[in-house]
């Protein structure tokens, strides 16, 4: 009726208009940048005894003891590399030369509040810079059954066997499950890391390890899973293994009171004895080192075709890293977009489920995203304005300050003892030192308008040639959205 359509365009207009207005935030409540502490939370290592060989963290943890091996992974081949994330998931769950995968399950459950493996490409804050390929071990108890705990480690760690092909077929299965279901769960993460992976050695690893190259890979293993590709992968895991777990390519933390920790002297230095030697064959004795992996020079600009109603589409470009003068200002300017620019423009107009603008200061990209987006060409013609937007100040003091507050919030987040504590031997790994994040935080308290504006100009700025983008989304989306990139269309691929 006549009526009900005027009513429907009364209603848009009133919307359109409701949306470009902006809104009044002053009665809100509010934090002074003065009321932020200069100083941030830091766990440091306690004194421990020369007989334990490990960074120990004598915390409060109420009875609850928690162990954490770090491996390097740099020695591995790159025929070795992709297998490690199902080498991961698998190595808890796939039994020993001892106990069959039933039992150690009960054993895990019955004794522990968990124990498992994963893999990340982290990236060295020390002058080097270089990827640091981590594979991570950890596990948690209560104190009084700590000596149980041990010998489950030990048992995974010094008698792993991957001989059981039934299992390892169902592990496979299972894992390639999880992979496809997350494409949809978490399509943005993944288009970031597809547009950033020729950005840096830890940025391909990662992507390699955790993005939609792993699902390809798993894919190509999971469609011929006979018999002799088992036993062959079965080898290749066994190799990892001993590869990764050798006396000095372990670097070891405890986590828990002082009772708790002492312990475990006795257990670590059976757990020690126990590993085995770096094969003869590798360079090196530990692998906390860049590993072989091809790295391109060409910015992506693709498309990924999968079975989805909705798209989420990636821009990444280099930036600068934590240690620059810069890398403050970014984090704030990430915060400006994503609630002044982004949000309004790709959630409010455009219908999407969130857009995004994550600094990352480790690895120096800065990223733009969507997730579950009906759009492509227009949320990449947002990401434009985005720059403009920055660049234009059309942002206010008040605005700087509540951006810089959100910061502050991420970095003042309070973690539990012994979490805190697992954070900080990451950060020792890694080279992060208390005083960066010191210069860091003192930085982004002082931080003016003016200066939001004065590095918006240098890194927002002539795109072309420095920008990647990365699209997940079915195919007939892909191919419309071509039609309207003729001049700089996506290359197109398929999951």
């Amino acid at each position: 009726m006549p009526s009900e359509l005027e009513k429907i365009i009364e209603d848009t207009s009133a919307l359109k208009q409701l949306q470009e207005e902006k809104e009044d935030v002053s009665c809100l409540p509010t934090l002074e940048l003065e009321e932020i502490p200069k100083e941030i939370q830091s766990v440091k290592t306690s004194a421990s005894s020369p007989i334990v060989p490990a960074a120990c963290y004598q915390q409060a943890t109420s009875d609850i003891f928690y162990f954490l091996a770090v491996a390097g992974s740099g020695l591995l081949s790159k025929q070795r590399l992709p297998l490690v994330p199902f080498f991961c998931h698998a190595f808890s769950k796939v039994g020993t030369s001892v106990h069959d995968y039933v039992e150690m399950a009960q054993l895990i459950d019955a004794y522990t509040g968990g124990i498992g493996l994963s893999c990340d490409a982290r990236t060295g804050f020390d002058d080097s810079g270089a990827c640091l390929p981590l594979v991570a071990f950890g596990g948690k108890c209560l104190v009084r059954n700590q000596d149980k705990m041990f010998e489950i480690i030990e048992d995974l760690l010094c008698k792993f066997d991957f001989s059981d092909l039934d299992r390892l077929k169902s592990l496979f299965l299972e894992y390639r499950s999880g992979l496809e279901s997350m494409i949809v769960q978490n399509g943005h993460r993944l288009a970031m890391t597809l547009a950033s992976r020729n950005f840096s050695i830890s940025n391909a690893l990662s992507e390699s390890w955790n993005g939609i190259h792993q699902l390809k890979t798993i894919k190509e293993i999971t469609d011929n899973l006979t018999e002799d590709t088992l036993k062959s992968i079965s080898e290749k895991l066994s190799e990892i293994s001993r590869i990764l777990f050798t006396k000095n390519n372990l670097k070891i933390a405890l986590i828990g009171e002082d009772h708790a920790i002492s312990a475990a002297s006795s257990p670590i230095a059976t757990l020690q004895n126990g590993l085995g030697k770096e094969p003869k064959f590798l360079k090196s004795t530990h692998g906390f080192g860049p590993p072989e992996i091809d790295v391109f020079d060409a910015i992506p600009r693709e498309g990924w075709s999968t079975s989805s109603a909705v798209s989420f589409v990636a821009a990444a470009f280099k930036v600068v890293r934590l240690e620059h003068e810069d890398a403050p200002v970014l984090s704030v300017i990430s915060k400006i977009l994503r609630s002044m620019y982004l949000h309004r423009e790709i959630r409010e107009k455009g219908g999407a489920y969130g857009g995004f603008a994550i600094y990352n200061p480790e690895n120096g990209v800065f990223h733009f995203g969507s997730y579950r987006d009906p759009h492509i060409v227009s949320t990449l013609k947002v990401y434009d304005g985005a720059r403009d937007f920055i660049r234009s100040g059309t942002y206010s003091n008040e605005d700087v300050k509540e951006a810089i507050l959100q910061v502050c919030s991420e970095i003042d987040k309070p973690d539990p003892p012994g979490p805190a504590a697992r954070k900080a031997f990451f950060r020792k790994i890694v080279s992060l030192s208390d005083e960066m994040r010191e210069r860091f935080k003192e930085k982004l308290l002082s931080i003016t308008r003016r200066q939001v504006m004065n590095v918006a100009e240098k890194y927002f700025t002539d795109m072309d040639d420095r920008q990647a983008v990365a699209v997940i989304s079915s195919e007939d989306r892909l191919k419309s959205a071509n039609r309207e990139l003729t001049n700089n269309p996506l290359k197109l691929f398929r999951i």
